[in-house]
């Protein structure tokens, strides 16, 4: 009897633990599961995470300085150019006016700089020294120059650097943060004017002879150059740029020639105020300021190329001299490119402003004996 007894309990308990242990095998199975597809999920999330983050990361690096996405707020862009002045530089005097004469410059160039200091770069008081006109050099970003460029800064208080490359594909981000560096730190300027390095001015008669003929226009929304048909915006490599800031026209867009122009105070502003409504901007070359920027604005023009007055300039490559010999009464002549890298094309280039420089002093004294007599 008790035998019988003992037998069925010893089974009851053999099959309840063969049930207890299928129940454990399958919860533990079910932890290891979930337990794995937790880390692969959060192993896929992070994934994702830092694929998203290096996409972000590259798009940053890859993307051109003006472009924004939709999202980005204008501000945003402005803020994004950064400028070093000179310690030296004091801009606070309301007295004398400065009038800058922004000069683009590789920071490579450092002996043309110097050599336009000591020619045609020297500032100068005019109209019984209430004005100046001050010659500043803008340059870009190069990190193998950083520290001459400090130097160069700590010896002259006339290089100013901005947070934007210096490769030549950028220049047109360099000519517009000239504009932005006028207007915040030259604010109380009626216009300022843009060259180029590699340009010799005839300083006395862009002063004397240029600027007197404008100045009734300075008041206006104005940009002052040389608008010549030979300068027209291609609608075909710049078409989409054209677009994202103006609507398609029927007609080519003129832009004035880089090596000298003038704008005002005034256009400034409206330029620059268009750029709060622009977004998507890619790729700007040469027609980016006085072509479609210009035009975006609503800002208008004097063509000096179909003005009465006699305004010429001559493109001398290496020959400068000889045309102020011709024509004493050039603005200005192109040397050879500053941009080469050959050394001996870079000399050449030095000693032309002197040797230009020295032929404008001859003439201005034969000018004044005449005058005397």
């Amino acid at each position: 009897m008790f035998v019988g007894y003992y037998g069925r309990r010893r089974l009851k308990t053999l099959f309840i633990s063969f049930v207890t242990s299928l129940i454990l095998v399958f919860i533990v199975k079910k932890f290891i599961f979930s337990s794995h597809s937790d880390h692969v999920n959060i192993r896929k999330q992070v994934s994702k995470k830092n694929i998203s983050k290096s996409n972000e990361t590259l798009k940053q690096r890859t993307l051109a300085p003006l472009l924004q996405s939709a999202e980005d707020k204008s501000t945003d862009f402005l803020s994004s150019f950064k400028f070093t002045n000179s310690p030296y530089l004091d801009l606070s005097s309301k007295l004398p006016l400065i009038i800058p004469i922004i000069v683009l410059s590789k920071a490579s160039n450092i002996e043309i700089r110097d050599a336009i200091r000591r020619t045609w770069g020297t500032d100068r008081l005019y109209a019984n020294t209430t004005i100046q006109y001050k010659v500043l050099f803008l340059v870009g970003i190069d990190d193998s120059l950083l520290k001459r460029i400090q130097s160069e800064q700590i010896l002259f208080d006339d290089v100013i650097q901005v947070s934007v490359s210096d490769l030549s594909s950028f220049v047109a981000y360099k000519e517009f943060s000239a504009m932005l560096w006028v207007r915040k730190y030259l604010p109380n300027a009626p216009y300022y004017i843009k060259s180029e390095d590699d340009i010799i001015m005839n300083i006395n008669a862009v002063i004397n002879k240029l600027l007197p003929t404008i100045e009734p226009y300075m008041k206006k929304s104005l940009i002052v150059g040389w608008f010549a048909r030979e300068h027209p915006v291609d609608r075909g490599s710049y078409q989409k740029f054209i677009n994202a800031a103006i609507p398609p026209l029927t007609i080519d867009l003129n832009y004035a020639m880089n090596s000298l122009y003038i704008i005002t105070s005034e256009a400034c502003d409206h330029m620059l105020d268009f750029m709060n409504k622009v977004n998507n901007i890619m790729y700007p070359g040469d027609p980016f300021i006085t072509g479609i920027l210009r035009e975006a604005a609503h800002i208008e023009i004097k063509n000096l190329a179909k003005s009465t007055e006699y305004f010429r300039y001559e493109t001398g490559n290496g020959a400068c001299n000889e045309a102020f010999e011709t024509n004493p009464k050039l603005l200005f002549c192109t040397t050879i490119s500053s941009s080469l890298s050959s050394k001996s094309s870079t000399t050449h280039s030095v000693s032309e402003y002197f040797e230009v420089w020295n032929t404008l002093l001859n003439q201005n004294q034969i000018l004044i004996n005449n005058i005397k007599q």
